[in-house]
């Protein structure tokens, strides 16, 4: 091995190309160069999803280390990751939202920087339930919650289905039944037909940027949208059928087709905005309309407390977001007696579980539902009884 004083700083490499690494099977020179070149290259590749985190560069300077990835080419896990990232691996050929390829980035900066953290070399065959347990509790450490880390999981059990479907592993641990983290059903409001009218109804004229963002939230609580779509809404997507206006489109996350009936208030909104191509006030960022619609909610008076029964102390304004909207939408229709099946359409869920998790209906309410029920078909019975 070399000494300080055989070390070029100006060219950061060795002065005597003589010098190797302590096996005597590398030049120290040449693995610099490749360890470099490996550096630059997982910057370039990673620098379109965000400045990489350092543990996410370093996998690049294993593969040359640890001569698997550069050396003998053979794919790794965080090759595999990539082709997912990228949009060139697709679920039966459809392509994936941004948000989706967005989580799988996420998911390996995750597993990248475990790997760096608990000195575990994450491969194909070391995902097993020791992986398991011991990525998950670090996870817990960032302070992920249970559903994050449900996903997280999910996304790597997708890529070890692939990496075993292209012939890359034959380790099968991660379908074993322990490892699975189980949904927890998150706590969220929802607001009734008469909360979303008193928002449609306050007077926000002399804040034009509140006014806007009270229209956008409202055509989301009557028409089940994501923000994403609601917020995106072309003049292509509000078609006439038989003489009465629909909006009509292609959901971004699960390329869904939806067909929507406007009712009134959406139709008092499009007419308020027919200057506007989409018939819309222009959207904004989703966090900044989260900021906002706050806000809208404030002003129009939602400050009840008790309603997020993990935060009772919260008042209902400051549990609102985007995706309020689309809660409300779905959980008063529920109430009114609209069939899940024919709503689940409208919505665009693929399965009554996900569509259940929109349904945020309190004992109290079931129970008043119950009560209606038993008045209902009990008047009759009682005076046959009699």
């Amino acid at each position: 091995m070399f000494v300080g004083g055989n070390w070029d700083y100006d060219k950061q490499r060795v002065k005597s190309n003589k010098e190797t690494t302590a096996d005597g099977k590398y030049s120290l020179n040449d693995l610099l160069d490749k360890l470099e070149r490996a550096l630059n290259k997982g910057y370039n590749t990673e620098i379109a999803n965000g400045v990489p985190a350092m543990a996410t560069l370093r996998h690049y300077l294993d593969a040359v280390v640890y001569q698997n990835a550069e050396e003998t080419n053979k794919p790794t896990i965080f090759n595999l990751f990539d082709r997912f990232i990228s949009g060139e691996i697709k679920n039966k050929g459809k392509e994936k939202s941004k948000n989706t390829l967005k989580t799988y980035s996420t998911t390996k900066d995750h597993l990248a920087n475990f790997a760096a953290a608990a000195k575990y070399k994450v491969t194909f065959d070391s995902i097993n339930l020791d992986f398991f347990y011991k990525y998950t509790s670090y996870l817990k450490g960032l302070g992920l919650m249970q559903n994050s880390i449900g996903k997280n999981i999910t996304i790597i059990k997708t890529v070890m289905g692939e990496a075993v479907d292209l012939g890359y592993t034959e380790n099968m641990q991660f379908r074993h039944k322990k490892f699975t983290i189980a949904d927890e059903e998150s706590d969220s409001v929802y607001l009734t037909e008469k909360e979303v009218l008193a928002i449609y109804k306050h007077d926000f004229s002399k804040n034009i940027k509140l006014d806007q963002v009270r229209d956008l939230f409202v055509v989301g609580c009557f028409t089940g949208l994501r923000y994403s779509d609601y917020s995106n809404i072309r003049p292509d997507n509000i078609v006439t059928t038989d003489g009465e206006l629909f909006i009509k489109m292609i959901t971004q996350k699960t390329k869904e087709l939806v067909i929507i009936p406007c009712n009134p208030v959406v139709l008092n909104i499009f007419k308020k905005y027919e200057k506007n191509e989409n018939r819309l006030p222009k959207s904004i960022s989703s966090q900044k309309f989260n900021d906002y619609v706050k806000d809208v909610c404030e002003a129009a008076g939602l400050k009840e407390k008790g309603r997020l029964s993990s935060e009772p102390s919260k008042m209902l304004y400051e549990c609102i977001s985007s995706h309020t909207a689309r809660r409300s939408f779905a959980t008063n229709l529920y109430l009114e007696g609209f069939p899940s099946q024919e709503l689940m359409k409208i919505t665009g869920h693929r399965s009554e579980a996900s569509f259940r998790k929109y349904i945020k209906v309190t004992k109290l309410e079931s129970a008043k539902r119950l009560s209606e029920h038993i008045k209902k078909n009990w008047s009759s019975k009682i005076l046959k009884i009699a």
